[in-house]
């Protein structure tokens, strides 16, 4: 029984140890935070940053690439993350961006697809935006390509948490030669309006408003 009770404490042990190391990751933005579950977000990623301004959150995948000298091939990644707008302020939008470079030696295409849901974790309304690249075809240099939209909060029921879902593909076709295309930045910008301005009621403004004559009067006459 000894061997058997060992093995079962060495799993609980192993169990113990890779919860351990998974564990939720939070972002203090400008106006908003950003949690996600390590074990969900792909590894091609890596880990998400904060930019100076505090608005967006990104990611520079350093291993998230098509590459191909024969057959197409794809490239798929995913990411998953929580999107909560602090008390007071609305949910406005993500502006999204991404970028890398691609090359094709002899001819062929490589290009990129992004798909961005956003879910109101409330009501369960949700917004989906789709982007892909045109053909891109340029021969013989590294080259720059890029995607950029905005999800806007229209369909959204004004969020306060919403659920984020990313599925990104990259593909290289190459006619002859060398297919490649890699994603370097995938950034969020999160935008948010401040709390509205209290406008006084109609009493209350008149009472402002003569409180501030009487006081003008008291002071001329003291002049």
């Amino acid at each position: 029984m000894r061997p058997i009770k060992t093995t079962l404490a060495g799993f609980a042990l192993a169990l113990a140890c890779g919860f351990a190391q998974a564990g939720v990751i939070t972002l203090n933005g400008d106006h908003f935070s950003v949690s996600y579950d390590e074990a969900l977000v792909d590894p091609l990623y890596k880990t998400a940053l904060l930019s100076g301004s505090q608005d967006t959150v990104y990611f520079l995948p350093t291993k998230f690439a098509a590459l191909t000298g024969g057959a197409p091939v794809s490239t798929q990644a995913a990411l998953h993350f929580t999107l909560a707008i602090d008390p007071g302020y609305s949910f406005a939008g993500i502006e999204f961006a991404e970028s890398g470079s691609y090359f094709l030696s002899k001819g062929g295409s490589v290009g990129a697809g992004a798909s961005l849901q956003a879910t109101n974790s409330d009501t369960l309304a949700a917004v989906v935006l789709n982007l892909a690249s045109p053909a891109l075809g340029a021969v013989g240099t590294s080259t720059p390509w890029s995607l950029a939209a905005l999800l806007g909060p229209g369909g959204l029921d004004a969020p306060h948490t919403l659920a984020i879902s990313f599925d990104n593909t990259l593909h290289s076709e190459p006619s002859s030669g060398i297919g490649f295309i890699q994603s370097t930045y995938v950034g969020f910008r999160v935008l948010t309006l401040p709390p509205a301005q209290s406008v006084p009621e109609p009493s209350g403004l008149a009472l402002l408003v003569g409180g501030a004559l009487a006081a003008l009067a008291v002071r001329r006459r003291r002049l």
